[in-house]
């Protein structure tokens, strides 16, 4: 029931789509152009949500209005990228096609700006407390405003309330200056109580603070450590912790740190450590001549349960003249379980399985079995090369982890092409190959997805992917059609009355005509809507030079149910 209803809703739509064959950005809130900017010199995205739909268009033609780029004034990509070299406005175009449908036509007009230059001051920072700031952006009488903060504000102030670098695009174009906001928590500096340690023993400093710079002293001498942490070292002294943060102040702590003999014994507490849920862990700092134990719990035994994650340390007195220390990082694994999915894989293919989940043990099994070597790894990984069931046991501490699944083989490669069509000379037809594969061989050694048949003849692709291949062929017949676009190949605009004009001749009944004219640089020099529209061989109001054209022509032929694209040069004899 629940499939039914989106398939339903996206026919639904896509006849609501194609009802209105040629609309303005104006008129349907759905069909709308979108850019990304409207600054000079840069890339502007382009987008409408008419092409984000379930079904793909037949045919995309973008026009840009900038003349000037020549060739790259026009695209067929979803979302086409340009830039313009100078400002102004531009009356922007999209056609869609749908076979069987009308051309739908979106207007719209983008007007290029040069980025504005204004400062938004220096940056603010605000200490232990969340930012409510009022940034003023420049006033321009009817301009439109869009910040970069979650709420996208469009008024040319904003207040800011969370940390962040914050700009504004005025009328869709960024300014040239950005601000940022940053908010830092109050800072706690303790370098902990004085302590005299044992000659071997070191000692790590944490003065970690928001947003802080940092500056170490030892006796009043500058250390070269510009960190948030420092290293302890015989003969130790008093250490101070300078902490800059940005809107809060300066802060300082000292401690002092001093070393004796003896030498202290080797002590460690181990690896850090990954525990499993509800799981109760003991530490314990007994060594041979300790007299004292002091841990961050706060405990003074020297062993302490552990049945929360954290960073526990403790300070040992050894034979009551000086103390050495440890850390370990304790961390509990979540309550995730192992989740295995039956798949399929092609032939020569490996599938790896993964259940790592810390330092443990794992043991894997298979149905038939696998090599020997698999079975006995013992290792976190699996690596599956035939089709079968296969199962772990995964024991991490005290917790135990089991899951299953099954693997087959999928030697399948769905690929599809056309098999036969018949085309009207001069059309512009793309064999286009659909499917998983993941190479496409073509008869004259070209690779690619599409293929552009010249000829008539038999066309042959051999698609490829892991799980094997596949050849298909389709046999491409070409024909004279009722509605063919003839131009001629030299025209002489003398005023004589003869050959004054270049245009289609002898147009019959077509669709969605356009028909562009470029100069030798790539200058638009004529563009025309109706097979009827001639161009009279002048550029910007003057006479265009003597010399050669080149010609580009888009149509819906009515007799093939097709696009057709169409090129070629006219002389412009003078």
């Amino acid at each position: 029931m629940f499939r039914g209803s989106i398939i339903i809703g996206v026919l639904l739509f896509l006849s609501a789509l194609l009802a209105s064959p040629a609309v303005s950005a104006q008129q349907r809130g759905t069909d709308t152009i979108s850019y990304s900017s409207t600054c000079v010199n840069s890339i502007i995205v382009f987008a409408s949500p008419l092409l984000d739909t379930f079904f793909r268009p037949d045919y995309i033609r973008w026009h840009f209005g900038d003349a000037a780029s020549g060739y790259n004034d026009s695209s067929g990509a979803d979302r086409p990228r340009h830039v313009f070299a100078a400002t102004g406005d531009y009356p922007i175009e999209l056609d869609v096609w749908y076979k069987g449908s009308d051309t739908i036509k979106i207007r719209d007009t983008l007007t290029v700006v040069t980025p504005l230059n204004y400062y938004l001051g220096p940056d603010i920072y605000v200490c232990g407390k969340t930012p409510d700031t009022l940034i003023q952006g420049p006033v321009l009488a009817g301009a439109t405003y869009t910040w970069n903060d979650a709420d996208t504000t469009h008024t040319d102030t904003i207040r800011i309330k969370e940390s962040g670098i914050f700009t504004v695009a005025v009328n869709g174009c960024a300014i040239t200056d950005s601000i940022g906001v940053f908010a830092s928590d109050t800072p706690k500096i303790d370098l902990g109580r004085d302590h005299v340690m044992c000659d071997s023993a070191n000692l790590q400093l944490t003065a970690a603070a928001q947003n802080g710079t940092y500056t170490w002293l030892l006796d009043g001498n500058p250390l070269p450590e510009t960190g948030s942490q420092v290293i302890t070292h015989y003969p130790g002294g008093t250490y101070i912790a300078v902490v800059t943060v940005p809107g809060c102040g300066v802060f300082k702590d000292t401690v002092s740190i001093t070393y004796v003999q003896p030498l202290g014994p080797p002590f460690d507490l181990g690896p850090d450590t990954l525990l499993c849920p509800k799981q109760i862990f003991t530490l314990n700092a007994s060594i041979p001549g300790a007299t004292a134990y002091d841990w961050s719990t706060g405990s003074r035994d020297s062993t302490i349960a552990i049945s929360s994650p954290g960073n526990y340390f403790v300070f040992v007195t050894y034979q009551n003249q000086c103390q050495v220390t440890d850390s370990v990082l304790v961390s509990y694994r979540g309550d995730r379980p192992l989740d295995f999915h039956d798949t399929a894989i092609c032939k020569g293919s490996t599938l790896v399985l993964n259940a790592d989940f810390g330092q443990g043990m794992y043991k894997w099994t298979s149905i038939p079995p696998q090599r020997d070597d698999q079975n006995q790894t013992g290792q976190s990984t699996y690596f599956v090369y035939e089709p079968g069931k296969y199962a772990v046991l995964a024991q991490v501490g005290n917790c135990v982890y089991t899951d299953t699944l099954t693997v087959r083989f999928d030697d399948s490669l769905r690929v599809t092409m056309i098999t036969d069509t018949t085309l009207c000379y001069g059309e512009d037809f793309m064999l286009r190959v659909k499917g998983n594969g993941d190479s496409y061989a073509w008869q004259d050694s070209s690779y690619g997805e599409v293929y552009h048949p010249s000829q008539p003849g038999i066309y042959t692709v051999v698609a490829q992917n892991g799980c094997g291949k596949d050849t298909l062929t389709a046999n491409i017949n070409f024909t004279s059609c009722s509605c063919q676009l003839l131009l001629p190949n030299a025209f002489t605009p003398d005023g004589d009355g003869h050959n004054d004009t270049f245009r289609a001749l002898h147009a019959c009944e077509m669709t969605n005509f356009e028909m562009s004219i470029y100069n030798r640089v790539g200058d638009l020099v004529f563009r025309g809507f109706n097979p009827d529209e001639a161009w009279d061989g002048s550029f910007r109001g003057a006479k265009a030079q003597a010399g050669t054209y080149v010609w580009m022509a888009r149509y819906f032929n009515p007799v093939s149910k097709q696009p057709v694209f169409r090129k070629g040069t006219v002389i412009l004899i003078r």
